[in-house]
């Protein structure tokens, strides 16, 4: 393996979630615990659902068994890896009419009934609510099954919960106390357990946010500091409630916090709970310590801790479910009073009233700021704070940080002027700052240091074309077309190859051979499948390329050579060069469907199956008939997937 930019991942995974360091744990004062009422729809106290702990998932967080849908019949190279040392066999599919199978068809369009052979969803009636009928469990959808033999078909590998429980993330938790509390700054998850990197595509999936003994201990340490900050005083608590009577206090803050008005039940427990507290020592106001015991109460309840979907199979989610649903997804926290307002009004009663509110809320900040960590987490940005190379004199430790802006700006971009996966994968506009600007040969940007906007030039289509994802995949100045071929099969095409077995390192490079020619004659026992045929041709088209991500026309003194062929659902097509096959890619419905699965299994926080082909299907034409994120992100709030209760224990 060549020395220089060690990826410290899993370039395999989609996934890299990088752990946040550990913090002191702030220091515990009285030790009480709520006796409040729980419901039997709710986890326990011990915040272990049966959904999501499911049997034979042993460790704090096990990875699930996957299901497999026709990989292909070699493994691919993982780190730097060259040579296929055996095939890979192919799992079972998920068989038809398959638990939790929503429908493809938009519930704008009426209600809908299951894919057809074709994979193109029908619709058919009416009803504001969308009902879920039939499967999309076939499994001849161009999605899955291409009509072109060579090419390679969508991995829907996974093993969805459906789980009715979903624990908020750390981010989600940081973000929902400092508001539920109006709190200048929330305490820290820091010291929240976190997700092992490669388990799952995204840090939000259902399988990685069980509850474990630790993590619990967590969430009362962090609910402790949060009261103990938020009820400091009758000045901090009228932040939160103008008023000072305990039971106008509890009703406030427990709608907040359980993202619905408490029951009955509830407000009297707690009301009780509040009482008690005037036993408790210390100068402070009744009306002090009890908030504070309630806050404390409030923030470890499994009803604070976990977004509900609580209705029978193919149901409409309720109101107060659909805020939470929308406002943790478009706005990265618990819904505002406002938007509780909205529920308990009846503006998300239809699915027309729920894809107005989403359509509004994509113009807010939150949304854009969701996007981009969604963006972040697809492409790996937080592995360019990583980059090293060694005897590369262009190169120098400060400019990860620029090539990670950059990459951000890009998505921010595409995002805020309403573009779509074309843009991505053809915009020649980038941003260049001091450190890349020569790299570019782009004259020196303007001072004060920051990144400016910039065409650069039809060589440059796309993001792939831009030097962040060029200068992450390559060994010091050699270009990696294994990890350039890879990450894009993976992350745009959706074409997983399979897995490696024992890969040797690629041998150096020889008196007046190319890179190119290197890496095909060390990959000659996949060429027929994995490289030879999916991951090779991609990374080739981009030997244009150096190390650093700069044009070469040579390659150790001969002529760079990145013509190739990829076999898209559409039929095999040849292209010269990157800028041809990422306009290739950009007219495929591969690209709009993985695009399409990334961000259903963001969105809905679970794994992307076979039986969800038709939601697949009806993202992927709005994603081709408008090129427009946020087109795709209202069909998908329109879509039974997400607006009615899919599968899962009854």
């Amino acid at each position: 393996m060549q020395p220089g930019n060690q990826m410290q991942s899993d370039p395999m995974r989609s996934d890299q979630m990088q752990s946040d360091p550990m913090r002191s744990r702030p220091t515990r004062s009285e030790d009480v615990r709520s006796d409040e009422t729980r419901s039997d729809d709710m986890p326990s106290d011990d915040m272990q659902s049966d959904d999501v702990q499911q049997s034979g998932r042993g460790g704090r967080y096990p990875s699930s068994p996957r299901l497999t849908v026709l990989v292909g019949a070699c493994g691919i190279m993982a780190l730097a890896a060259v040579a296929c040392t055996g095939g890979v066999t192919g799992g079972k599919q998920m068989p038809e009419g398959s638990s939790g199978t929503p429908t493809g068809g938009s519930t704008t369009q009426g209600a809908s009934s299951g894919a057809g052979s074709g994979g193109a969803s029908s619709t058919a009636g009416s009803g504001a609510q969308g009902s879920s009928s039939g499967t999309n469990a076939s499994t001849t959808s161009p999605i899955v099954e291409p009509p072109n033999e060579d090419a390679a078909p969508m991995s829907l590998t996974g093993d969805p919960i459906y789980t009715r429980f979903v624990r908020l993330t750390n981010a989600q938790w940081e973000r929902s106390v400092e508001d539920i509390l109006a709190l200048p700054e929330a305490p820290r998850s820091a010291t929240f357990e976190v997700p092992v990197a490669g388990t799952t595509d995204f840090a939000n999936n259902e399988h990685v946010l069980a509850v474990s003994s630790g993590m619990r201990d967590d969430y009362q340490f962090a609910a402790e500091a949060a009261a103990d900050e938020a009820g400091a005083s009758e000045a901090t608590l009228a932040r939160i409630y103008a008023g000072t009577d305990g039971p106008g206090f509890i009703a406030a803050l427990g709608r907040r916090a359980y993202r619905r008005p408490l029951t009955a039940g509830e407000q009297q427990t707690y009301e009780a709970l509040f009482a008690s507290a005037a036993t408790l020592s210390g100068t402070e106001s009744a009306f002090v310590k009890g908030a504070r015991l309630v806050i404390r109460a409030m923030l470890q309840s499994a009803h604070f801790l976990y977004r509900t979907e609580l209705g029978t199979d193919g149901a409409q989610l309720s109101a107060y479910e659909l805020a939470s649903k929308l406002s943790f997804w478009l706005r990265g926290t618990t819904p505002s009073d406002e938007l509780l307002d909205a529920a308990a009004g009846g503006e998300l009663d239809t699915v027309d009233g729920v894809v107005a509110l989403a359509t509004e809320m994509l113009e807010e900040p939150g949304a854009a700021e969701m996007m981009r960590a969604f963006h972040s987490e697809l492409l790996h940005f937080p592995l360019y704070e990583t980059i090293a190379k060694t005897g590369v004199p262009e190169y120098s430790e400060s400019m990860n940080a620029e090539l990670h802006e950059a990459s951000v700006k890009f998505f921010d971009r595409i995002y805020a002027e309403n573009l779509g996966v074309k843009d991505i994968l053809t915009s020649t506009i980038g941003f260049v700052g001091p450190e890349t600007a020569s790299l570019y040969e782009i004259d020196a940007v303007g001072g004060g240091g920051g990144l400016v906007e910039r065409d650069l030039g039809a060589a440059r289509v796309g993001y792939f074309s831009q030097l962040p994802f060029l200068i992450l995949h390559s060994f010091n100045n050699v270009p990696d077309p294994i990890h350039r071929g890879l990450q894009i099969s993976l992350n745009v095409m959706c074409a997983d190859p399979g897995v490696p077995g024992e890969v040797p390192a690629l041998p150096p490079i020889k008196d007046g051979e190319t890179n190119r020619a290197r890496v095909q004659s060390n990959t000659m026992p996949c060429g027929g499948t994995c490289h030879g045929t999916f991951i090779n041709p991609i990374g080739f088209s981009f030997e244009n390329f150096d190390g650093m991500g700069r044009w070469r026309d040579e390659d150790n003194g001969q002529q760079v050579d990145a013509t190739g062929a990829y076999p898209f659902n559409e039929g095999t097509k040849e292209f010269q060069n990157a800028a041809q096959l990422m306009t290739l890619m950009a007219e495929s419905e591969q690209a709009h469907a993985c695009y399409a699965k990334k961000l259903s299994g963001y969105a809905l926080q679970r794994d992307i199956v076979v039986s969800d082909v038709g939601l697949l299907e009806t993202l992927m034409q709005k994603s081709l008939a408008t090129n427009s994120i946020k087109e795709v992100i209202v069909e998908l709030v329109a879509n039974p997937a997400f607006n009615t209760r899919v599968g899962g224990a009854q």
